[in-house]
């Protein structure tokens, strides 16, 4: 797991199921695409709640997140309706990178750093851009899961989960960089143009 967590900061060694593999952060090759769109019907076929289960884990796993939604701390996610209903969006948002735009770099790149920086309006509500590490570690985990509930060829399933971390790591340091970025021109801003070394 510390491997995966090396890899959101973009190192290149992560760990997956029982091997190590590359999951740099960078543009995404052509097989890494295609293996991902492909594979993107069973995955959902296989698990439906796949987006619900990952967002729920990633709650269960923070009280920090708990609280950014305003769910006590003895309360399930599962009973908040708010909360509950972002796993949607976030399926959608994920549909709309893999399957609308075929991982199109551009593409990708645009929506994800446009969506990363509009959670900078969420800081005020208590987001942390840690909570992505948090997320990116659930749907790591659930992703392997999944693809190992229904892939029985070892050197397949490795290559199908590394080809997930790849696109997920790459679409959350997308959403990292415009974070940052508006991060950086809010700060900026408000101190005369200093950059405050953020």
């Amino acid at each position: 797991m510390m491997g995966l967590l090396s890899t959101i900061r973009g190192k290149k060694e992560t760990v997956i199921g029982n091997g190590i593999g590359s999951a740099q952060v960078g543009p995404l090759n052509a097989k890494t695409k295609k293996l991902v769109i492909q594979e993107w019907p069973r995955v959902l076929a296989q698990c439906p709640e796949l987006f619900t289960e990952i967002w729920h884990k990633s709650a269960t796993r923070s009280t920090s997140i708990k609280l950014a939604f305003g769910i006590a701390e003895n309360e399930s996610p599962m009973q908040n309706a708010a909360f509950l209903g972002l796993s949607s969006t976030i399926q959608a948002f994920f549909y709309k990178l893999i399957i609308t735009y075929e991982l199109n770099d551009d593409q990708v790149r645009e929506a994800c750093e446009q969506l990363g920086a509009r959670h900078v309006d969420f800081i005020s509500r208590g987001f942390n851009s840690h909570f992505w590490d948090i997320f990116l570690v659930c749907m790591a985990e659930k992703i392997d899961e999944t693809l190992s509930s229904y892939m029985t060829e070892e050197d397949k399933k490795n290559e199908m989960i590394l080809a997930w971390q790849r696109v997920v790591n790459c679409i959350v340091h997308q959403m990292r960089n415009g974070y940052s970025d508006r991060r950086k021109q809010q700060l900026g801003g408000s101190k005369g143009g200093a950059n405050n070394g953020f």
